[in-house]
């Protein structure tokens, strides 16, 4: 077998399939820590994402990626096995780079993740893979034989055209969303991708101070885990540090989504005439739906500074063969 037989794919924590891997995983972590207990998923939060690595269509490893407390833009790396007879073969350097493509996907910009001292299989991958260490925290703050690390994950890439284009048209088409105007002059659109495709969508359209915010689009399975909000406070931060003063939006069902983002309604006539020029605007007008919109502002500027008094919140909606205990 080699790593290019391998597939990888999501699975949910209750998957027959993962059980069996994560009952092997305990025996195993019971074996090198005979003094300390098993937590086994005693610190699992509910909306922890399996991958299943599989041969042949037989299991041979697992991994799994939850929200992080503080700070909520990280994810944390826990349930990462290979079984003995496949280990050697690179399976847990690709389920971790899936982990961290998939955590890049909903948001995330950092994982963090803790192991054992009597792991150096699972110290020296993620050595190799970039991760640093770093004071254990909570749960793990009290106990010696733990080590835990962490690695920054590159932030969101905005769409090309030329690349971009079909898979985006087509992915907001999915989730119900109008393509038009989409990577037209004066727009701008970031799409993330995980195992199983599109993962998260955005588009920004600016004119001066002010930016209207459209084609806000979630995979079905990936909402409610805070994957949108994270992509839109990365995006709205990005903009204000360029100058942004003011974010505009338009949505007729998602106002408590948008409430708790920071934005406030505001007359359909205010955020027209701050955007005269955007291509929503112009669609808006010619097809008479301007109308029927409701409008949405944020003042990014006051937000960014509200953020800094107080802590994150999850927002939540959210290798060695044996490691991320």
């Amino acid at each position: 077998m080699t790593t290019h037989d391998l597939a990888i794919t999501t699975a949910t924590a209750d998957d027959p399939r993962i059980r069996r891997l994560v009952r092997a995983l305990d025996d195993d972590l019971a074996a090198r820590y005979p003094d300390e207990p098993c937590a086994g998923g005693a610190h699992l939060h509910p909306a922890i994402r399996f991958l299943l690595a599989e041969t042949d269509d037989r299991p041979v490893g697992c991994c799994a990626l939850q929200p992080f407390p503080a700070p909520a833009t990280a994810a944390e790396l826990k349930r990462m096995y290979v079984a003995p007879e496949a280990r050697g073969r690179g399976i847990a350097a690709r389920l971790l780079a899936e982990a961290e493509r998939t955590a890049a996907a909903l948001g995330h910009t950092e994982i963090r993740l803790e192991t054992g001292i009597h792991q150096p299989e699972a110290i020296a991958l993620y050595t190799r893979a970039g991760y640093r260490p770093i004071p254990n925290y909570p749960p793990y703050e009290h106990k010696t034989l733990s080590r835990c690390y962490a690695k920054p994950l590159a932030p969101p890439t905005r769409a090309r055209a030329e690349q971009d284009g079909d898979e985006l048209t087509a992915f907001l088409a999915g989730q119900g969303l109008s393509s038009h105007g989409v990577l037209a002059t004066g727009t701008r659109y970031w799409i993330t991708r995980d195992t199983n495709g599109p993962a998260v969508a955005l588009g920004l359209e600016g004119q001066g101070d002010h930016l209207l915010l459209r084609s806000v689009a979630v995979r079905p399975d990936l909402r409610g885990c805070g994957a949108a909000r994270r992509l839109v406070e990365h995006v709205l931060a990005d903009a204000s540090a360029r100058g942004a003063c003011t974010a505009y939006l338009f949505s007729t069902g998602a106002g408590a989504f948008w409430t708790r983002l920071g934005f406030r309604p505001v007359p359909v006539a205010e955020a027209a005439a701050a955007l005269p020029e955007a291509p929503q605007v112009h669609h808006y007008r010619a097809t008479g739906a301007l109308a029927d919109e409701a409008a949405w502002r944020r003042d990014l500027h006051a937000r960014a500074a509200a953020r800094t008094d107080r802590p994150a919140d999850d927002g939540g909606a959210t290798a060695a063969p044996s490691a991320g205990r």
